[in-house]
């Protein structure tokens, strides 16, 4: 292939000779890929967070079983939750040991000692309670891993039992815990 005259292919562009759009693109382009290094500096110094499992019951008379969807949608907000503040660096997600899964859920001692041992510096719990067909309600809590006192507690009521809903309903959540997440140096 033959360069056009005036050509700079292969040796670079100078960029005062690129349109101002393309060197606006180019420094917004920059900036995202300084602050995108930003973020695993900021988490590696961010308290890290265990989350349980969270908890589900049904109360809306429904005689269908939906168990396992049920138990997939409660796996994903908290995945979508976890995910969602270590990607942003606001947490370091620990993941739960056998030794805190093996806690009964009601004994705050072993469960503080559990997440002591496995790193967490904060434990985020949950519930969700479906109400009715259309009417279902999330509890979260994030809470000090030395002393069992509640640094954050939200409920949400939402709409819906489909996958969407209970996506919308972990997204406002994710944006709650964040709000109120430690800010970092």
């Amino acid at each position: 292939m033959i360069d056009p005259p005036g050509s700079s292919r292969g040796r670079g562009l100078a960029p005062e000779s690129l349109p101002a759009w393309c060197r606006g693109a180019a420094a917004m382009m920059a900036l995202a890929v300084a602050l995108a290094a930003a973020v695993p500096a900021r988490s590696a110094q961010a308290p890290a967070l265990l989350i349980l499992p969270f908890g589900f019951f049904d109360t809306s008379g429904e005689q269908r079983d939906q168990r396992a969807e049920h138990a997939a949608r409660l796996a994903a907000m908290a995945r979508q939750i976890g995910d969602g503040l270590q990607a942003k660096g606001f947490y370091r997600i620990v993941p739960p040991t056998p030794a805190i899964l093996a806690c009964d859920s009601k004994d705050q001692d072993c469960l503080l000692a559990a997440a002591r041992k496995a790193g967490g510096d904060r434990i985020l719990v949950g519930a969700v309670q479906k109400a009715s067909t259309l009417i279902s309600q999330v509890w979260v809590g994030v809470f000090d891993a030395r002393d069992g006192r509640r640094v954050l507690y939200r409920q949400l009521s939402f709409r819906g039992d489909s996958d969407d809903a209970w996506q919308h309903a972990g997204a406002f959540l994710l944006h709650e815990i964040e709000a109120d997440a430690p800010q970092q140096p």
